[in-house]
């Protein structure tokens, strides 16, 4: 009998597992030279949605419905009780595996669509907490100083965390009193300015830091580079250190924005500097913190500013009287 030659047999999209999908879908961010924190993103999430696909006998992509995508997103508000940005941001990330799976072919299109959720005021710094933590501490202990200049960089540049720790040495310009992000969400690089104020704390620290330009400007005891855990570790310690219960490393991009808002600076340059795609991002900002715009609100109102100078107020008659 003459032998068969053997051959290799493609899997059907109908075979494709979970697993071989998601490891297509990772090979595809890496090629699109996604963020190492997105990688790790979308894989906390696969493995979650993975994990409840296994409850409802899924191995499958071609398996995956729409049915299934709103079955797993009662499972998340019913059986996880998470609040429903939660739920959003799991959404997110199974859309986007999901959609490039549509995209070869494996599985049936549909549109996966994010719920409603409420926006939650977001929460900032007091000015009485910010003083407490501006208090400039004893210079004797080196992390001590630092995690208060941390707090006034914070304060004056509104970068996040993960901008923060990775400025060197030679990203201040101290000549132009700019500093350049590299490593922002979107990754593009932005130059911000720097404050007379903050310029000044920078001198100072960068005298004591005592590094070479490609050095990173925050670093540990040792002056080697402060990862983001760390830094959230120091600060945390540092505010209650200082009597502020509040320990968030974001708040203060948060009350940046908002008091940017406050003191009359645009949305456009806001956006600008704390580097959102999305005009709407930062919209976001004005609404929630719309009851302190009416703070003062008269001092800018132009009717009244201009009524002020004319001295020629409105009289409005009382009830009853003759016109």
């Amino acid at each position: 009998m003459a032998r068969q030659k053997l051959s290799i047999q493609p899997k059907t999209t109908q075979e494709k597992t979970l697993q071989e999908g998601f490891k297509e879908f990772t090979t595809h961010c890496k090629i699109k030279n996604l963020a190492e924190k997105t990688l790790v993103y979308y894989q906390a999430y696969f493995t979650k949605f993975e994990t409840f696909l296994d409850t409802i006998s899924i191995k499958h992509i071609a398996e995956i419905t729409k049915s299934t995508i709103d079955s797993y997103i009662l499972y998340l508000k019913e059986e996880t009780e998470v609040n429903d940005i939660t739920v959003n941001t799991a959404i997110r990330a199974v859309r986007a595996f999901v959609y490039y799976w549509q995209s070869l072919g494996y599985c049936q299109h549909y549109k996966i669509m994010l719920i409603k959720a409420d926006k939650k005021m977001k929460e900032t710094y007091s000015e009485h907490e910010l003083r407490l933590l501006l208090e400039k501490p004893n210079m004797k202990d080196f992390a001590e100083y630092r995690n208060w200049v941390t707090v006034n960089f914070l304060l004056a540049t509104g970068v996040r965390v993960g901008e923060f720790v990775n400025i060197r040495v030679s990203d201040i310009l101290m000549d132009e009193a700019i500093v350049k992000i590299k490593y922002g969400k979107s990754r593009r690089e932005r130059h911000l300015p720097l404050s007379k104020t903050i310029t000044k704390v920078l001198i100072e620290y960068m005298g004591i830091r005592n590094g070479d330009m490609e050095d990173f400007l925050f670093c540990n005891s040792y002056g080697g580079k402060l990862d983001e855990n760390s830094c959230k570790h120091a600060i945390s310690r540092y505010n209650k250190l200082h009597g502020v219960t509040k320990t968030s490393l974001h708040l203060f991009r948060h009350t940046f924005a908002k008091n940017w808002i406050l003191n009359g600076g645009d949305i456009f340059r806001l956006q600008k500097v704390l580097g959102h795609s999305s005009i709407e991002t930062v919209r976001e900002y004005v609404n929630m913190f719309s009851d302190d715009l009416k703070r003062n609100f008269d001092d800018f109102n132009p009717l009244e500013t201009i009524s002020r100078e004319k001295g020629n107020y409105i009289n409005i008659p009382k009830k009853g009287a003759k016109r």
